[in-house]
């Protein structure tokens, strides 16, 4: 809108026009939360010409762009605020913003297993099971979910999914 476009948003579709000439910059149905936008290029464009978009926001925190971006560290978060691919409203980051609970979480350790336990001393007697998922990656059959069956005496693993 601060380039002289008007943005219009309705419940199924979003459409991207000149303020002035009222010509169709852009225009996309609604999928979910997101809309995609199909941008129209005038025909006058020459083969050579770059058809360049951009997007301005306003600058947001430090925190906001750890998060953002999947709980980066400080080395690559800096890395990107010098070469400008981020935007924040400080000029550098500090190590202080990232006291963050769900990054600590993820680097915790584990307690090990006591090494003395109860063990099987028959086949099928105990089982342990975990399931998983939603992987990333569907199976040959299109499953997002595996189940494992360890089977305490013999250690043979299945896994199902």
């Amino acid at each position: 809108m601060d380039n002289n476009c008007d943005v219009y948003f309705s419940k199924h579709i979003c459409i991207v026009q000149n303020q002035t000439s009222r010509q169709l910059i852009a225009k996309g149905p609604k999928h979910r939360h997101l809309f995609f936008l199909r941008f129209h290029v005038p025909r006058t464009l020459v083969p050579s010409s770059i058809l360049s978009l951009f997007c301005t926001a306003p600058k947001v925190s430090n925190e906001v762009w750890h998060k953002r971006l999947g709980h980066l560290n400080l080395r690559i978060l800096s890395h990107l605020l010098k070469f400008g691919l981020i935007n924040n409203k400080l000029h550098s980051f500090s190590s202080m913003f990232l006291d963050c609970v769900k990054c600590k979480l993820g680097k915790s350790k584990v307690l090990p297993f006591p090494s003395k336990g109860s063990r099987a001393t028959n086949l099928f007697e105990i089982v342990h099971s975990d399931v998983w998922g939603i992987s990333p990656i569907f199976s040959h059959v299109g499953y997002k979910y595996f189940v494992t069956f360890i089977n305490n005496y013999s250690r043979y693993i299945w896994v199902y999914f």
